[in-house]
């Protein structure tokens, strides 16, 4: 602090410059202030991040105009700069975390890979988007669980977006006792366009797995919302159990279809 006070030699003037440096500070911070608002939102920067930014710039202005004001009444500057420095590099060292995910925020908000009620799947949880922040996006589980899923990570990894192109896929496995390749995988795709909730465009599709003497297996895809999964699956595994069974033939619809067996079973 010695350091600092040497050398101070000044006049009444320069006490009252020195004040009058300062409120022009005062008065310049605020206009700096407003201007940073009106930029930082013309860029649409989120609200956090925005009130962060015109908060900082205020406070630069003001220690400039302090640091102005000491050097008029002949302090040293040299200490003020270097506390000034010091304190930069610990502000960065503590906040670099979280800059990092401030902007992967502005990225995702403003090349938008992620929207709000998309349904997305990220670093091991899928869900769907309740919140976009400077920090973090903010998913719904199915189960109802709230995952706040750190921007930076999320940039950083690979994930899906089940929303993006509108329309998810989904596969069942029919399983009928018997010889049912002639004319069934038509029956199937036929049942599945009167489904609530499955899309007409892409159609559904109908493949056949396996023959076997004891039971012909098929695979079964459809296409519905990506919102109407759980919704449309279900009600295809029902219809097709209910128009596909007679008297005597055994079916199976499972979704999604299991792994394949070591050994095939020898029934349905």
């Amino acid at each position: 602090m010695r350091d600092f006070f040497s050398g101070l030699s000044f006049t009444a003037w320069d006490v009252v410059l020195a004040l009058a440096v300062i409120v022009a500070a005062w008065l310049c911070a605020r206009y700096a202030r407003r201007a940073a608002d009106r930029i930082l939102a013309g860029v649409r920067v989120p609200d956090d991040l925005r009130r962060a930014g015109v908060r900082l710039t205020g406070y630069v202005v003001i220690f400039l105009g302090v640091g102005i004001a000491l050097s008029l009444l002949g302090a040293s500057i040299q200490p003020v700069l270097a506390v000034a420095i010091l304190l930069a590099v610990v502000a960065f060292l503590a906040l670099r975390g979280i800059a990092d995910n401030v902007a992967a925020g502005i990225v995702i908000q403003t090349r938008r890979p992620v929207r709000m009620d998309d349904t997305i799947e990220a670093l091991g949880y899928t869900g769907r988007v309740r919140e976009l922040n400077s920090r973090s996006v903010i998913i719904e589980t199915a189960d109802g669980r709230v995952v706040h899923l750190p921007n930076q990570k999320l940039l950083d990894n690979p994930f899906v977006n089940h929303s993006a192109t509108g329309r998810n896929a989904s596969e069942l496995q029919v399983r009928i006792g018997g010889d049912a390749a002639d004319g069934t995988p038509e029956l199937i795709a036929g049942l599945l366009a009167q489904t609530p909730g499955v899309l007409a465009d892409p159609p559904p599709r109908v493949l056949v797995r396996a023959v076997e003497p004891h039971r012909t297996t098929l695979s079964v895809t459809c296409w519905h919302r990506p919102s109407d999964g759980a919704a449309v699956v279900s009600a295809a595994v029902t219809a097709l159990g209910r128009r596909l069974a007679a008297p005597g033939r055994p079916v199976s619809v499972v979704a999604p279809p299991p792994l394949p067996a070591l050994v095939p079973p020898p029934d349905v």
